[in-house]
């Protein structure tokens, strides 16, 4: 199973997603296309335990698993 991190800048928050997820669709997010200047994406990433680590480590107010995933 792989994994994203998608770390928002602006609302100090970020989720942990499965990649195939609708939400992560393999780190290329919902939208068409990604301004940048919002947040980023991170992964993939192959171990959940890594990625939950790594998420831990980005120190955002509001890091959570993915509610529709649940990673």
């Amino acid at each position: 199973m792989t994994f994203y991190i998608y770390e928002n800048w602006r609302r100090d928050r970020g989720r942990i997603h499965r990649a195939e997820c609708p939400n992560c669709n393999y780190g290329r997010g919902m939208q068409a296309s990604d301004s940048g200047q919002n947040g980023k994406w991170h992964g993939p990433i192959a171990d959940r335990e890594i990625a939950f680590q790594k998420a831990a480590a980005m120190d955002k107010a509001d890091m959570k698993p993915c509610a529709k995933c649940t990673p």
